[in-house]
């Protein structure tokens, strides 16, 4: 019996201390500049454009495109946070080969997962983040020259996406009840968009500059 009370008295102590941990959750709305690229590895598996979204040497070259999330996020008292968020990003590169234009536009509806660790300094908070990303592809256009193709329809490109966030940023605490932040991110895209079995590889990147408002919860 003496042990059940302990027991019992060491869980709600745990649960105050975590009680007493919690800073304040919000709602985060976000929109992003993004330039993208594709990391592209060709049929002998030779990597022809590596993880650099400005890689002088590719044949591939960055497009610039937009990104919008909304989301939610967990801040504990010790610094350390979560969030979660649902939205739309834009992708794909261009390329000229032979004297013909090649671009890709593809877009997806995407959901993020994510945790981060961030130091207080008054009003500003300096923060490092890692996130999951899922995305599903809406539209996928890809013109040669003049021409356009739905890429969606011909069964050329996976529907599916997934990958890493890397982000460092800055918190700002306008108030008890607003804040706002700006972040960097490198996006580094884990599946092979490419379909068929022709031995090629391409994953999605970019580089991200995000500026967004929280709404804290009191």
């Amino acid at each position: 019996m003496k042990k059940l009370q302990i027991t019992l008295l060491s869980v709600v102590l745990l649960a105050c201390t975590i009680q007493s941990s919690f800073s304040q959750s919000g709602i985060t709305i976000e929109a992003s500049q993004m330039i993208t690229n594709f990391a592209f590895t060709n049929s002998d598996a030779v990597l022809e454009n590596s993880y650099f979204i400005l890689n002088r040497e590719s044949e591939y070259r960055p497009v610039y495109s937009g990104a919008y999330q909304i989301g939610y996020s967990y801040m504990l008292d010790i610094g350390l946070f979560f969030n979660a968020s649902i939205g739309m990003r834009k992708s794909g590169a261009t390329m000229v080969y032979d004297a013909t234009n090649y671009l890709w536009n593809l877009q997806y509806a995407q959901g993020k997962l994510g945790l981060g660790y961030g130091y207080t300094l008054g009003i500003f908070m300096p923060y490092l983040s890692t996130s999951g990303y899922y995305g599903f592809l809406l539209k996928a256009n890809q013109r040669i020259n003049n021409e356009d193709f739905d890429i969606i329809n011909s069964g050329s490109i996976a529907k599916n996406d997934f990958g890493l966030y890397i982000s460092p940023g800055l918190r700002i605490n306008a108030s008890d009840y607003i804040s706002v932040f700006m972040e960097i991110s490198y996006i580094i895209g884990m599946q092979n968009i490419e379909t068929g079995d022709s031995g090629q590889k391409a994953k999605n990147l970019a580089n991200a500059l995000t500026l967004g408002v929280t709404f804290n919860i009191q």
